[in-house]
């Protein structure tokens, strides 16, 4: 059986061709919400501001959104060759507790130490939701801990 490849833009007729937004436009996108969001994701798409978008006759907006359905139904979308293990942990949203900082520290000390010298930092950039300024101050705070529990321990 052969793998089918996705593919990756739709020709309209009268509007052009639509095209998923790549990264750096979908974190532009990111900022914006609800209905919003939607109508600039498919004016970007076909290469318009959205302004340009809302003019064009509703038919073709519909033929728009329909492209855009298409390329991201599940049939489209190629699985990854290897997911992520799993090992990795979710880091949730928002502010942590001191409990979570310690246990995300204590990991992420563990991840550094089972990493060659200079593979952290990239390791670190492709975990979601977790900046290098949180992550230091997570392992400081874990060292910290781990260094009162020590002295304790030895008084």
């Amino acid at each position: 059986m052969l793998a089918r490849t996705p593919f990756t833009e739709i020709e309209i007729e009268g509007v052009g061709t639509y095209r998923l937004p790549n990264q750096w436009q979908s974190q532009r996108l990111r900022r914006l919400r609800g209905d919003q969001r939607h109508t600039a994701v498919l004016a970007i798409g076909c290469g318009m501001t959205v302004r340009q978008f809302n003019k064009l006759p509703a038919d073709k907006q519909h033929e728009v959104h329909k492209a855009y359905l298409a390329l991201m139904s599940p049939s489209n979308v190629v699985p990854l060759a290897d997911p992520e293990p799993a090992e990795t942990r979710v880091i949730p949203p928002g502010h942590l507790s001191v409990e979570q900082k310690l246990a995300i520290g204590r990991w992420l000390l563990h991840h550094k130490a089972s990493l060659p010298h200079g593979h952290f930092g990239p390791w670190l950039g492709r975990q979601q939701g977790l900046s290098r300024h949180m992550a230091s101050q997570c392992m400081a705070l874990a060292t910290e801990a781990d260094q009162k529990a020590i002295e304790a321990r030895a008084a």
